[in-house]
């Protein structure tokens, strides 16, 4: 025992303990290998690794310096090696091992996480006992890298073991279990503090008892693992710290010179422990560091604001031990929490001196405002030093105690900021030189912001490896890293260095589960491998084992900003790939770490694809099972989203499609191979299987190619293992891939036999189907994990929601065409080995059961097409853009008549049934009413050929029954839906007549379906008045009738008929007396619009007939007699004209507009003269534009019509030579104006009276007959001019709404010219001068004309009157009769005799 009064006391050994001597080592040793047969070390146990290193806890025994408390060999650099080749305890008969061997062989480790900056794996030598404990039992550990072994202890003992494999790897798993001595009384006092001590032959073991201070020290872990407890009690040397006050206990031990330690005692004490004495036998010597130099001045200041009495510090932060310089000294150096540093000089003797010490403090804070770490409040926050570590420099601890502090020494120390709960971690290069502190860079943590107290027993530990640029910061639960690279200058690295402030550099946290009670319960630097200049570090996990973190360098081609930078892709594809293999490292991700969505979803669809390809470094490319191989990736993708739904934002629908079908073609490609397999089991030995055919087919720009270089030959493992991605690719070479074998076979003279075909066609089927239907179940079974809804994966979602899906691999118009087209090829297969009853040569017919079960899955392939069709139209119709809606909606026409063929297909190859079932499924009531009334037509087309037996008609007869019972189910079932399609059937066949005769249960959707089908309309007005009674609706359908006639006879019969059914409608009180009135208006209306048709055939008749019946000729003659001054040179209104005269001669009837250009551009040379149709055409074209055109309100298309006819009436006659009146009389001049068109015209008008007022548009005219310029007087010359002759003033009339530019070009040309004639007419034939005078001439001839007629109606008067008073006169003298007072004879108007009863 000893007192802290000596400079050092010695615990001497045991005193019934021999010194052993030579002879006795030997003996002993000899002992010691037998007794560890019994024990968990073998003979290669102690077998030293190849190189040996030390953290800042455990050092070599030899007297080396170290830096950054790492031992290093003074005049080489490299790590110290211990020499262990003579271990005493080794079996004689074991087999050595060679160091190549060793470097060599397998670790056995398990890869727990990798990118391409770091990677974190789980070594296979931790023992068992140390991974069951998580909460219940707490660990204390310690890692001697150096010679590769690790220690850990609970209260009542300790685990040893070697995680190195030096040895084999059976006996690294054997761990020694040594019974610790000194229990404590409560099992909540600290854990025992155990510490490693390398030396010859085997390690040490050193254990202080944290609250008594009791130390017990092995010199060998053999004596230490002795089962026998007294001879272990007596093997090992013990000793007390003594000076321990109440509420004090040890809480950390390094190693301080060789045979030395130090121990930090809370609150803050430092013990200096000795194992040796003077003569270098084992002993334990402690005393606690106290200052008895009053040492003042220098750039240290004085130690009276840090000591207390007894030697105590207030917050000792952490203790470092320098490099040696001579030998049996060291130095120290003690950080405390408040950031004052101090330096010690210890010697073997146990002698100290504190040297200097200088508070950092002040530096410390400044740094981190500086850079805007924490908030300038300085009173607000609460600052402390965690840890920091020597860095290699020109100078070490020890340098400056021998130089004067001339030197530099380099430290890097861990700080923490924290107010209101953030905590802030920042790394600190503090440089001590010449009296001053220089803070040169700045390394703040930004990943991780966990608080951590200062007085806390788990305060974060600080490792830099030697010749390393990385730092490892160890938290309780987690490991950060952070870069320490010297970044090359740019602008923007010097921007931050002004500021101190270290440019953006490599940082990221690797995390435990919480949840799971794992926490760091030791941590060393690993010594360095030859040619690796990384560097790595074990962890100690309580519960789990012993980790290693290695950091690879810098990678070749990546700069340092790339390196910096967390991407969302690489703490994805960490969660993705390894995150359900093991239970420790957490990849939830931190609050700190944040990634924008656009970010992670182009980060998920890269990983999405890597994995489809097996292009990520995560996955391998070979292996002996695709099955495993498909499914890992499969797992994975499925990983994927369920990491991306629980850790982040919801992403936009368009990327979780993407993800979906990447996952949907990996599922697919599963039943890909086994569908494969199964083919490649049930082939013909000399036949080819179709997917190793189809992908050789496939081109090189749509897979990856083999590499023959290294014996890739396997094209379907080579596609299922790099191509997957490309499914959609595939597909649709299904049909290229048989009909190219086909081709090759007749190439080849050797054409495929039925059966070989047969079975090409039923894998091709195989093939689509289990591709296309496994995905579609996939897709469905996985809606919520992908967070679509049920109504979004059907699509069936409103165009705003809908938009912005990208094209579906499913339903692509390759796959929708091949898929189609598989199906309509083995149709055509079947029908054309049923027509040709055809079989080979050889008897190789196609198997009967083949077709059959190809038939079924046909029936599935057909269902399959009309499913991608259907998903491909509501894709389109879902579409913002309008033309892309257009191509939906032609889209769905097509895919009806799609499955209507293919229906039809199963149909004629016999399968009735699932053809039925297909149209029932997919609501198509045309293919269900074409396939049921095909059927009962075909049926009964056979009995009526009477070629039959008797079993056979009973067949047909039940088969005509079944399909009649599933067309009155079918109108029960879907009602008007089904009948629209049934009877549409018969109009489409021409027997719409039969509908009138079908039993009173459809009658009502019969007069449904007529009444929704204007098309039917000649026949609807039967059964409105035949069945329904309903004359008003009668009149409507005929209404609608005539407008569908294209004869002027039956548009004409149908609006009579239409007249009298609104009569009829009337009397039965089905319709009122004013509408009807209208109605009968506009019948009349458009009458009139017949009777002018049928005045102009009649004024070509006479030419036509010279024809014949050939119409061309016809349209020919009429042209040339009637149409070639004014539209000779028009080409549009001559291309017009032909047209219309076509129609005229076929008695088609003709548009009113259609019909107005004729009359008004005939030629008055070809017409008669003397015939009514001549002198008002022009009248009859303007009744016809405002009768017919003002009905539908368009003014804008009237007024331009009207103009244009004015304006061929006036251009009929040469008006310069009419102007031209010298050497005429009055007479001549009178007779040239009373011959124009125009003069007629107004004649006419003048004298009509059936043409109402424009307020009149709407009502029958009244009894009153004005004349008909009285509201729309005849427009002047001048403003006609312009009418038409621009592309501008043609649109205004909803006539040429449809008309392209180019084409109303032409029509303005044309009309341009017709101007340029009324310019003409109104310049040189003055006849704006000549209007008002025309005007009065037409009416007083009409006035003339009608003082004669009332001058010829009184003299017939005159004569009716003398003619009667004869006959009175001649009838009394006959008969005695005076008629004076009775019945008189009586004339009409025309002067005919009115008879009466």
């Amino acid at each position: 025992m000893f007192s802290l009064g000596a400079p050092a006391t010695t615990a001497l050994r045991n005193p019934r303990r021999r010194q052993r001597t030579g002879s006795e080592d030997s003996g002993a040793v000899r002992r010691l290998s037998k007794r560890l047969k019994r024990s968990g070390f073998t003979s290669e146990t102690f077998k030293p690794l190849q190189n040996t290193s030390a953290n800042g806890e455990l050092c070599s025994r030899e007297p080396t310096p170290s830096v950054n408390s790492f031992v290093r060999d003074i005049d080489s650099g490299s790590p110290v090696t211990h020499d262990h080749a003579s271990l005493a305890i080794r079996n004689r008969g074991g087999k050595k091992l060679d160091r190549e061997t060793r470097e060599h062989k397998s670790d056995g480790s398990v890869e727990l996480t990798r990118n391409d900056t770091y990677s974190v794996s789980r070594l296979a030598t931790t023992p068992a006992q140390f991974q069951s404990h998580r909460g219940s039992v707490k660990w204390q550990g310690q890692l001697a890298p150096g010679i590769g072994y690790a220690v850990a202890t609970t209260q009542v003992e300790a685990l040893v073991w070697r995680y190195k494999q030096g040895a084999n790897a059976s006996d690294a798993s054997k761990p020694l279990i040594i019974r610790l001595p000194h229990a404590a009384p409560n099992a909540k006092q600290p854990l025992p503090l155990a510490l490693l001590v390398p030396s010859s032959p085997e390690p040490g073991l050193l254990i202080v008892r944290p609250v008594s201070g009791k130390i017990t020290y092995w010199e060998t872990l053999s004596s230490a693992a002795n089962v026998d407890l007294n001879r272990q009690k007596q093997q090992a040397i013990q000793g007390t710290i003594v000076g321990l006050a109440s509420g004090e206990h040890a809480t950390n031990i390094i190693e301080a010179e060789p045979q030395g330690f130090l121990i930090t005692i809370n609150p803050g004490k430092i013990a200096h422990l000795s194992i040796a004495d003077p003569d270098g036998k084992a002993s334990i010597s402690a005393q606690i560091l106290r200052d008895t130099s009053a040492h003042d001045g220098g750039i240290f200041g004085s130690l009276r604001n840090v000591f207390g009495g007894g030697g105590s510090l207030r917050d000792v932060a952490a203790v470092k031990a320098s490099n040696t310089v001579h030998k049996g000294q060291r130095g120290c150096i003690i950080g405390t929490s408040r950031g004052l540093l101090q330096l010690w000089e210890l010697n073997w003797n146990l002698a100290h001196s504190l040297k200097y010490e200088v508070d950092v403090k002040a530096k410390l804070l400044e740094s981190i405002y500086n850079i805007g770490v924490i908030p300038c409040d300085r009173e607000s926050q609460r600052f402390g030093v965690l840890d920091f570590v020597i860095l290699p420099s020109s100078a070490t601890g020890q340098e400056l105690i021998s130089s004067g502090h001339r030197s530099i020494t380099k430290l890097l120390v861990l700080t923490i900021a924290s107010a209101a709960g953030d905590s802030r971690y920042t790394l600190h290069v503090v440089e001590i030189a010449d009296g001053t502190v220089d803070i040169p860079v700045v390394h703040p943590i930004s990943c991780y912001t966990t608080p951590t107290s200062l007085d806390s027993s788990s305060k974060p530990t600080l490792l830099v490896p030697d010749q390393s640029e990385t730092a490892y910061v160890m938290f309780e639960e987690a490991v950060v890293l952070v870069s320490l690279e010297e970044v090359p200058d740019s602008p923007d690295s010097q921007l931050r260095t002004e500021t101190a402030k270290a440019p953006d550099q490599f940082q990221d946290v690797i995390e435990f589960h919480k949840e799971k009670g794992y926490r760091v319960v030791g941590c060393a630097v690993d010594v360095p491998e030859k040619c690796y200049k990384g560097s790595a570090c074990t962890v100690m996990v309580q519960g789990y084992g012993l980790i290693k973190v290695s950091v690879a360098p810098l990678a070749e081609g990546l700069t340092f900003s790339e390196r910096a930078t967390i991407t969302a892709q690489t703490k994805l594809e960490q969660a993705v790939f390894y995150g359900p293999q093991q239970s420790l490292l957490d990849f939830s991700g931190r609050p700190e770490v944040q990634f924008a969505t656009e970010e992670v979803e182009d980060a998920a669809i890269r990983i999405s694809r890597s994995i489809a390809s097996s292009s990520s470094m995560h996955l391998s490319t070979a292996g002996p099972s695709t099955e495993q191989h498909l499914q890992r990736r499969a797992t994975a993708l499925s990983d994927l989203i369920k990491h991306l739904s629980k850790h982040y934002q919801p992403m936009r629908p368009s990327i979780r499609w993407k993800l979906l079908w990447e996952a949907e073609k990996m599922a697919a490609a599963k039943a890909i191979w086994r569908c494969y397999c199964d083919a490649v089991a049930s082939k013909p030995k000399e036949e080819k299987v179709l997917l190793y055919e189809l992908v050789e087919c496939i081109s090189e720009q749509d897979k990856t190619e083999n590499r023959p270089d290294e014996h890739e030959t396997d094209p379907v493992r080579h596609w299922l293992v790099h191509d997957v991605w490309r499914l959609q690719i595939l597909l649709p070479w299904v049909t290229k891939a048989l009909n190219l074998l086909y081709e090759e076979s007749l190439e080849d003279n050797m054409p495929m036999s039925s059966a070989y075909r047969a079975r090409l066609i039923s894998e091709a089927h195989d093939l689509q189907l289990v591709a296309l239907q496994t995905a579609y179940g996939f897709r469905q079974d996985n809606t919520s994990l992908y967070g679509l809804s049920e109504d979004t994966m059907m699509l069936n979602v409103p165009i705003e929601e809908g938009s912005g899906i990208p094209e579906i691999w499913t339903s692509t118009p390759l796959v929708c065409e091949a898929v189609r087209t598989l199906a309509e090829c083995f149709q055509e297969f079947v029908t054309d080995l049923d027509s040709h009853n055809s079989s080979d040569e050889e008897g190789n017919s196609a198997p009967q059961k083949l077709l059959e079960k190809t038939a079924q899955s046909n029936a599935r392939l057909v269902d399959m097409t009309c499913k991608i069709h259907t998903e491909r139209v509501r894709l389109l119709q879902a579409d913002d853009n309008l033309v892309v809606r257009q191509q939906g909606q032609e889209l769905e026409r097509l895919s009806n008549t799609y499955r209507r063929d293919l229906l039809r297909g199963l149909v004629n190859i016999g399968l009735y049934h699932p053809a039925i079932k297909l149209g029932e499924k997919y609501g198509d009531m045309e293919a269900l009413a074409e396939v049921l009334e095909s059927e009962i037509q075909t049926s009964r087309e056979e009995l009526d050929n009477n070629l039959m037996a008797g079993e056979e008609t009973d067949e047909v007869c039940a088969k005509i029954a079944l399909c009649q019972g599933f067309v009155d189910k079918y109108f029960v079932k879907y009602g008007e839906s089904w009948a629209n399609a049934f009877f549409a059937r018969f109009v489409d066949q021409g027997r719409i007549s039969q509908l009138l005769v079908h039993g009173p249960k459809q009658r009502m959707h019969m007069t449904s379906f007529l009444r929704s089908h204007p098309e039917c309309a000649a026949f609807s007005w039967i059964n409105e008045v035949a069945v329904e009674g309903n004359f008003a609706a009668a009149a409507d359908d005929l209404g609608r009738a005539q407008k569908q006639a294209d004869t002027v006879w039956a548009k004409k019969v149908q609006l009579s008929m239409s007249k009298l059914a609104t009569l009829a409608a009337v009397t039965n009180k089905q319709r009122d007396e004013d509408s009807a009135t209208l109605v009968i208006h506009h019948i009349d209306c458009r009458a009139e619009v017949l009777d002018a048709q049928e005045q102009l055939y009649e004024c070509f008749k006479p030419t036509m007939r010279r024809a014949l019946n050939d119409t061309p000729a016809k349209v020919d003659v009429v042209m040339e007699q009637y149409f070639k001054r004014f539209v000779k040179a028009k080409k549009a209104l001559r291309s017009a004209m032909k047209i219309n005269v076509k129609k005229v001669a076929e008695e088609k009837v003709l548009d009113v507009e259609d019909l107005v250009d004729t009359i008004s551009l005939m030629d008055e040379d070809g017409l008669d003269p003397n015939g009514d149709f001549a002198a008002g055409r022009f009248l009859t074209a303007i009744k016809l534009v405002r009768s017919c055109i003002f009905e539908t309100g368009e003014v804008a298309r009237r007024e331009l019509m009207e103009k244009i006819i004015w304006r061929r009436c006036i251009i009929q006659d040469n008006w310069s030579k009419i102007n031209r009146t010298e050497k005429k009389g009055d007479a001549q001049v009178e007779a040239e104006t009373v011959a124009t068109a125009l003069f007629n015209t107004l004649r006419e008008g003048f004298k009509s009276s059936r043409f109402h007022a424009r307020d009149q548009s709407l009502t029958l005219p009244t009894n009153t007959k004005p004349d008909v310029w009285d509201d729309y007087p005849p427009l002047k010359p001048s403003s006609l001019l312009g009418s038409g002759t621009t592309v501008e003033s043609l649109r205004a009339s909803s006539r040429y709404d449809l008309a392209p530019d180019n084409a109303l070009e032409v029509i303005a040309r044309d009309l341009s010219i017709e101007d340029g004639v009324l310019q003409i007419c109104i310049g040189e034939g003055r006849l704006e001068k000549w209007w008002s005078g025309i005007i009065d001439a037409a009416r007083m001839s009409v006035r003339n004309e009608a003082d004669r007629v009332g001058e010829d109606n009184s003299r017939r008067r005159e004569t009716e009157r003398g003619f009667r008073n004869q006959m009175n006169r001649d009838h009394k003298a006959l008969w005695g009769v005076n008629t004076t007072d009775g019945d008189e004879l009586g004339l009409d108007e025309e002067g005919d005799v009115t008879m009466g009863i």
